[in-house]
C-alpha cells in the first residue's frame, strides 16, 4: 500500500478512532484508558504508513495495535504497586499536618455555633471559657435546669456535624445487671461462657 497523504491520514483517524475507543471500552478499559491506546495506535500507524512496509490494512492494524496497548497498560499497572513496594520506591507520608490554625479554628467554632440558638450559644461559650452551670444560670438569671436544658439541645445539634460526629467516643455497650439473689426474674439472664481448657 503506497503511503498515505496528510489528508487521507486525518480522514482514517476521523473516522477510525472514535470506532476504537469504543472497542476499547467493550473490553472494559475506562474512557481515557481506551483514549491512549487508540491515540498510541494511531500514532504508531501514522509512522508506519510513511514507510515502503506501511500495513496494507489500516483499519485492522489500528484495531489490534490499539487493544495490544491496551493490554500491555493494563499488566504495567498491575506489575506497578508490588515492584515499587519492593524497591522501596512508594513512600507513605509520615505525618500530613492537617490541623486548623488558630484562626481557622476559631472560623470553624463560629460557623459550629451559627446553627444554634441565641440562649444556646450563650450557654456553650461560657462552658468553653470553663464555667459550671450553676455559675452560667446565676450570670444569665436562669435555673440551672434550664441551663443544662439548653447545653443539652445544643450539643445534640452540634453532634449531627460531620466532623463532630466522627470525634465522639463510641457508646459502650449495654452492661447486663445480675438479678440479686434469690430474687425470681422474669426473663432468664444468659449465663456467661466459661472458657474451655485445652
Amino acid at each position: 500500500m503506497p503511503p498515505m497523504k496528510l489528508e487521507q491520514l486525518e480522514a482514517f483517524y476521523a473516522a477510525e478512532y472514535p470506532k476504537l475507543v469504543k472497542i476499547l471500552v467493550l473490553l472494559d478499559s475506562t474512557v481515557e484508558e481506551a483514549e491512549d491506546a487508540a491515540q498510541k495506535a494511531m500514532a504508531d500507524f501514522a509512522v508506519r504508513s510513511k514507510t515502503a512496509n506501511a500495513p496494507a490494512h489500516p483499519a485492522a492494524y489500528v484495531q489490534r495495535a490499539a487493544i495490544n496497548f491496551f493490554i500491555k497498560e493494563r499488566q504495567r499497572e498491575r506489575e506497578r504497586l508490588p515492584r515499587e513496594l519492593r524497591g522501596g520506591h512508594l513512600v507513605i507520608e509520615a505525618h500530613l499536618d492537617d490541623r486548623l490554625t488558630a484562626g481557622e479554628e476559631q472560623q470553624y467554632v463560629e460557623a459550629l455555633l451559627a446553627r444554634l440558638t441565641q440562649a444556646q450559644r450563650e450557654v456553650i461559650r461560657l462552658v468553653m471559657d470553663g464555667w459550671s452551670a450553676r455559675e452560667i444560670a446565676e450570670k444569665l438569671g436562669k435555673s440551672a435546669e434550664n441551663v443544662r436544658q439548653h447545653l443539652k439541645n445544643g450539643r445534640d445539634i452540634l453532634k449531627l456535624d460531620p466532623g463532630i460526629a466522627s470525634l465522639a467516643p463510641e457508646k459502650p455497650p449495654d452492661r447486663v445487671v445480675p438479678a440479686p439473689r434469690g430474687a425470681s426474674s422474669t426473663s432468664a439472664t444468659p449465663e456467661p461462657k466459661k472458657e474451655e481448657v485445652q
